[in-house]
């Protein structure tokens, strides 16, 4: 991480005057880019984020991310000092990537500008000004925040998949120190954009209003289990609320305004154990879900970061067990997980389920040169009423890969590799992919 001393004139000239003389400023970021071709000619395609699976990279994201993403961070720690010990700190990311399309490439070629223009990669990609947020942590360690951020995310990172991910523009209190574990509360807004219907119930082009969801977040960690080993628990709970626009329509008299209509509050329950070992971790977690969380906690790839509203979700549960983990030996080292959902459709019909296994087995060469093999299986069951019986997808993923240093997560890393997928999920001539990526955080 980079550090970089900044004069204390700007800081106060800013923030008003204080006891620090200097603050720090800290760059760090995250960036991924390649090329991929299809064996059998055309763009490299791919099956997660984008494609038909879900979880992520249900198989693994290991030669299979067909974008270029990357987010760069700014913040300013003890940006101004108060007598007692506490600080307030800055914080700011910005992110930017190209488009995904039912798995498809629409990487550019020579100009990324900034622009909403699908079609065309040269006319411009996505960019997002995802963190603005400040806090002031306290000489106990109390921290008070507000601002737009990634608020306490956990994925499993060779799916690219957040399965917890309650992040927006909210106010929080982390850190309150209980004795046998600390307590974190905090409220985060999201927004749900719906039309508004005339008088045949048809959406009248060009008009919207804005529902939003009130979370509540509450969370108890750092819970020492035993030797190595800590327990976690989150609870989000989430209430619409809606504008008269969309509760009095006029062919809705039951307060039912087309797809947008779920007015019920909706939880979602993790509880997570983090166990510790002389070769890495390993990480298990049990979620529970209801109404507007039921389906992004069953096969979402964020639950949290949005509630949803529209009707059809009401009565409705998921389930989900998550186990990843790595470990690391001197000449090797292995990345795993597995995931199983089932989602509870009440009255509407059957249960649904799904599955994800991937290990990621790497050898190590020397320092800076391994190989690494990835072998995916997803399986999805959606039931006969959704048209959607048992469906599965494999993959093989091999890799040469030279990276910054032997361990898992060293970075930055550059690889070459070839896909193949198998399965009912296979899509015909996209079954054998190639190409090279480089992948970095600093």
């Amino acid at each position: 991480m980079k550090k970089v001393s900044v004069i204390a004139a700007a800081v106060v000239g800013v923030l008003g005057a204080g006891s620090v003389s200097a603050a720090d400023v800290d760059y760090h970021g995250y960036f991924r880019a390649g090329f991929g071709a299809n064996v059998d000619g055309g763009s490299q395609y791919c099956y997660g984020n984008g494609g038909p699976t879900t979880f992520g990279h249900a198989v693994g994201r290991l030669g299979d991310e067909c974008d270029v993403y990357g987010e760069l961070a700014l913040n300013v720690n003890n940006a101004w000092e108060s007598q007692d010990g506490g600080a307030f700190n800055l914080h700011t990311l910005l992110a930017f990537g190209t488009y995904e399309d039912g798995g498809l490439d629409y990487r550019g070629n020579s100009f990324q500008s900034i622009g909403t223009d699908p079609e065309n990669p040269w006319n411009g990609q996505r960019a997002s000004f995802r963190e603005a947020w400040a806090d002031y942590t306290m000489s106990n360690g109390l921290k008070l925040w507000a601002g737009n951020r990634y608020y306490g995310r956990k994925d499993i990172h060779i799916l690219d998949m957040y399965y917890i991910n309650n992040s927006g523009n909210g106010v929080g209190l982390e850190n309150v120190d209980l004795g046998f574990g600390k307590f974190h509360v905090a409220a985060v807004q999201h927004k749900w954009k719906a039309p508004v219907a005339d008088a045949d119930g048809n959406p009248v082009e060009g008009t919207q209003v804005f529902s939003t969801a009130n979370t509540v977040d509450l969370r108890l960690t750092d819970i020492q289990t035993n030797e190595g080993g800590s327990m976690e628990f989150i609870l989000l709970g989430a209430m619409p609320s809606h504008t008269d626009a969309q509760k009095d329509q006029e062919n809705n008299p039951d307060g039912n305004f087309g797809d947008y209509g779920l007015d019920k509050a909706g939880i979602s329950f993790t509880a997570e154990h983090t166990q510790g070992h002389g070769m890495g971790f390993n990480k298990a977690a049990i979620q529970v879900s209801t109404e507007g969380y039921a389906w992004s906690g069953f096969v979402g790839n964020h639950l949290g970061d949005s509630y949803n509203m529209e009707t059809g979700q009401e009565g409705r549960k998921s389930y989900r067990f998550i186990d990843w983990g790595v470990l690391e030996a001197e000449k090797w080292n292995l990345g795993y997980s597995f995931v199983y959902a089932q989602l509870d459709k009440g009255t509407d019909g059957e249960d649904a389920t799904a599955m994800s296994v991937v290990v990621r087995p790497g050898y190590k060469w020397s320092e800076t040169m391994s190989t690494v093999l990835e072998l995916g299986y997803f399986q999805q069951d959606f039931g006969s009423d959704w048209g959607a019986e048992k469906q599965d997808l494999n993959k093989v993923t091999i890799a040469q890969q030279w990276q910054a240093g032997s361990n898992f997560w060293a970075r930055p890393a550059i690889r070459v590799f070839a896909s193949m997928y198998n399965g009912d999920l296979a899509v015909e001539k996209n079954d054998m992919m190639v190409g090279a990526q480089v992948e970095a955080w600093w």
